[in-house]
């Protein structure tokens, strides 16, 4: 069952519909799938500036912050054009097949796993037995 983030979520993504993105297609696939999924969620990729880098302003721990969407939201644009998804902790290696062709189905401009320690560091966790590997699919 969808959760009621998720679904603020869903609707989010509706909403962000742009150039080869159909927000409503890509909700539609993914609660017919629901099964292959823990988590979606709809963003931009950040990008890294100086201030940054630890040590070198506000952001001693490196995070990244990226505001376009705080920019656009007063014209009703939610700027957004990356979707990543979490595959289901049970999901097996043939799952993991159907979300990506799922994803590839979109007009998507590229459709790549996130793997490994790269994958825990940004879902913030690591170690055994916890997430890596999460979905990435991008649309200019």
């Amino acid at each position: 069952m969808i959760n009621k983030i998720q679904k603020l979520q869903f609707e989010l993504m509706k909403e962000a519909s742009f150039n080869d993105f159909n927000g409503e297609k890509v909700v539609k696939d993914l609660e017919a799938h629901e099964d292959l999924w823990d988590g979606v969620v709809m963003d931009r990729e950040g990008f890294v500036s100086k201030s940054d880098i630890p040590g070198n302003g506000p952001f001693s721990m490196g995070s990244s912050i990226d505001l376009i969407k705080l920019r656009d939201i007063g014209s009703e644009c939610w700027n957004v054009d990356t979707v990543y998804i979490l595959p289901s902790d049970h999901a097996t290696e043939e799952d993991l097949e159907k979300l990506e062709l799922l994803a590839k189905s979109w007009s998507a401009d590229e459709v790549d796993w996130i793997e490994g320690k790269e994958a825990q560091h940004k879902l913030g966790c690591g170690g055994a037995g916890n997430p890596s590997k999460i979905l990435r699919v991008w649309w200019d």
